[in-house]
């Protein structure tokens, strides 16, 4: 009897093997994939892992134009070039598939972990996915994993796969369709071939940034005034507010400060409220992006990348999470145990140690996949986690503390002061209890306004009566952060794709900025275009109604075969009206556009985010003296991270491309000095970037690193 378990990761894959194996379990490899082989209560069992998503959808046969519906599940590296790795892992499992008798899933329990536990089975092992066995755990220390292998599920989660499986099936066609008539939209105004995209998500989410963009524009400041009293008192110097905080006629406040000038001033009574201030709930991924953005300025996306990081080393819980509710047979008291052996944390933990019972506060979100997002216990060794990793961990760690604490009890003070029969409200605040503020007052902020003792009936020192004129301001930008808060009360996206959208978004250069964001012109005429000719492209509510409808079929109230059908005579209605006014979309853009094209990167058909293409980019010219040029990005460069740029050596005028971070980093690639360049956001050797080279009358794409076996191949 063999037993073949289906890790997610490489990583995951080595953490499954040694929590299950009883001793150390055999490394053996199939190419350059490793797998585990140990044994378990006489068992022989197998452990390999996926890569991820091993298989992609695509067109069945090669297409242009839309609409497009024919597509197939195919191995990812025929989906998306740069990504040939796949192909070793899907033979590895191909071939220890041969050798099971028992298949068991232990892919990230979620809608995505089990599209890729499905796919792995129906197309890479040839087995019928019903015929599996689930691990289910949300730690991936041995203990959880121990008590998931020996509670395994009868069955992988059918309603998670087929809700997954539905969506990544209705962004394929959303993003595609929609992002083909686009493209032909611009083409048949301007005679000129330039890629634009938007999806199912990605529409609404650019439309309610795009509202707040006009609001701000369209925004015309209101002058008001407000009156302020500076006194003194015990030798230190307040300031009181007039109790109307905004008084609309100039008039009127300069009437105001003159009868108030006049006095006598005293105090005309005190207010003293105390109030308990409980500790915050556990995280779900929102409010963890949230709070990290809030405490270090992390993007959301980079919080998710960190948090599964923490994740798969086993320190903390499965992130991707709506749950505000810990586990009920999770041992608080081990926990705090070995997190007591952290210098850091030690004070806390041992006080909580000292409670007879431990009772966390939770929220009401919960989620029946994941618990809230808390610390297994297993501690990181001295230096072992990154800067950021380290801040991530200790975030969670000190919300985790904070929730068995005490509330803090906070103290506000308003001393209403009467000048003339005119009041004056002068208010302190401090804190009387720090409760659970012990361990998490270093990402809280409150006020500590600590006033003098004041008596009723008192007089008052007042040193100044003024006036002071201001604007009403605009809305507020939105932060990264507060999109993602948007998008959840909006309903779309979900809580592991809502951060992706965000970064398709930049990408696509319909907005800018990291911490305030501002769409683009062009983000602003894509919406405009869409909003006037085919609204439904961008309706949340549409967006929001297919959202709920996928909950259903995680939830065995709906067929995905029905959704998909349903989505489908929707967007074929919407593509027919797009079609009808396909030369008016693409004039309305080209507005903005013009013949000039700016670049992008390219986002995967198969990503389900709703993006198929990249947009492009004029052929890079040598510019003029004294001209100043952005330069084309190509990609990320594979030793720093940062931008590879197309770049001109000053003497020979010779195109090559750069890294942005030079001298620093000194990566550089040649470059073909006739064409027109394109990005792809595709990489091949090592992680050097794909372009494609447009001359005339032909089209190719070539990695940039000429020592590729596929250079000549891809240049013919």
């Amino acid at each position: 009897m063999v037993t073949l378990i289906i890790a997610e990761k490489p990583n995951v894959a080595r953490k499954i093997a040694y929590a299950l194996a009883e001793g150390k379990p055999v490394r053996k490899k199939i190419g350059k994939v490793n797998y585990y082989e140990f044994t378990r209560d006489g068992k022989k069992v197998i452990v390999a892992p996926a890569v991820g998503h091993l298989f992609s959808l695509a067109p069945k046969v090669k297409t242009y134009g839309y609409p497009i519906f024919d597509i197939d599940w195919v191995p990812v590296y025929v989906a998306e070039k740069g990504k040939s790795y796949a192909k070793d892992y899907i033979k590895a499992l191909a071939t220890l598939a041969k050798g099971a008798d028992e298949f068991v899933v232990a892919c990230d329990y979620d809608t995505e972990g089990e599209v890729i536990g499905y796919t792995a089975l129906k197309y890479a092992c040839g087995v019928d996915p019903s015929k599996a066995k689930r691990m289910k755990f949300s730690a991936l220390t041995k203990a959880d994993l121990l008590r998931a292998w020996y509670n395994l599920e009868p069955t992988i989660n059918f309603g998670m796969a087929d809700a997954g499986i539905a969506r990544h099936i209705l962004d394929w066609y959303w993003g595609v369709n929609l992002s083909r008539a686009l493209t032909s939209a611009i083409k048949r105004a301007s005679g000129k071939w330039m890629v634009l995209s938007t999806g199912r998500v990605q529409g609404p989410t650019l439309k309610f940034l795009v509202d707040r963009e006009k609001e701000i524009q369209n925004f015309k400041p209101t002058p008001y005034w407000v009156i302020k009293m500076l006194l003194e008192k015990d030798g230190g110097k307040y300031t009181a507010v007039y109790e109307k905080e905004r008084i609309l006629d100039e008039n009127e406040a300069k009437r105001i400060v003159e009868e108030a000038k006049k006095g006598p001033a005293f105090v005309e009574r005190i207010e003293v409220r105390q109030q308990q201030r409980k500790p915050p709930v556990p995280f779900d991924l929102g409010t963890l992006q949230r709070e990290a953005y809030s405490a270090f300025g992390y993007s959301p996306k980079k919080t998710l990348e960190l948090a599964q990081k923490l994740y798969e080393k086993g320190y903390t819980s499965y992130p991707r999470t709506s749950s505000q509710k810990l586990p009920r047979n999770l041992n608080f008291r081990s926990i705090l145990q070995k997190l007591a052996k952290l210098p850091e944390y030690k004070p806390f933990a041992h006080a909580l140690l000292g409670k007879d019972k431990l009772r966390p506060v939770e929220g009401k979100k919960d989620d029946p996949a994941h618990p809230a997002i808390y610390p297994t216990g297993e501690l990181p060794k001295p230096g072992e986690l990154t800067k950021d990793e380290a801040n991530l961990y200790d975030l969670i760690v000190r919300r985790f503390l904070a929730l068995f604490m005490e509330p803090a009890v906070r103290e506000s003070m308003k001393v209403f002061i009467n000048s003339n029969s005119h009041r004056f409200i002068l208010s302190g605040s401090r804190t009387l209890k720090e409760g659970w503020l012990k361990v998490y007052g270093k990402y809280v902020k409150f006020d500590e306004v600590i006033l003098p003792p004041f008596k009723e009936g008192e007089p008052v020192k007042v040193l100044q009566i003024k006036r002071e004129k201001k604007k009403t301001k605009p809305p507020a930008r939105y932060s990264p952060a507060a999109v993602i808060k948007k998008m959840e009360d909006l309903g779309i996206g979900t809580k592991a794709t809502r951060a992706q959208i965000l970064e398709t978004l930049y990408s696509r250069g319909y907005i800018e900025g990291k911490r305030k964001i501002k769409v683009t012109p062009l983000g602003m005429r894509v919406i405009e275009a869409l909003e006037k000719n085919v609204p439904d492209i961008v309706s949340v509510e549409l967006t929001k109604a297919f959202e709920e409808k996928m909950e259903k079929i995680m939830g065995g109230k709906a067929k995905k075969e029905g959704v998909i059908e349903e989505s489908k005579n929707q967007l074929v209605k919407i593509l027919k009206v797009f079609k009808e006014r396909e030369i008016d979309i693409g004039r309305m853009l080209m507005e903005t556009t013009g013949t000039g094209v700016t670049t992008s990167k390219t986002a995967s058909s198969s990503s389900g985010l709703g993006v198929s293409a990249s947009r492009t980019a004029d052929a890079p010219k040598k510019p003029a003296n004294g001209e100043k040029k952005a330069p084309l990005v190509i990609g990320k460069c594979p030793k720093c991270g940062g931008d590879l740029v197309v770049r001109y050596n000053r003497k020979t005028g010779k195109r090559f491309v750069g890294c942005s971070n030079w001298p620093k980093c000194n990566v550089t690639y040649p470059l073909l000095q006739r064409g027109e360049i394109i990005p792809t956001n595709k990489t091949c050797c090592d992680g050097a970037p794909v372009v494609k080279i447009r001359e005339k009358g032909r089209e190719y794409e070539i990695c940039v690193d000429m020592n590729c076996r596929d250079w000549n191949k891809g240049k013919k």
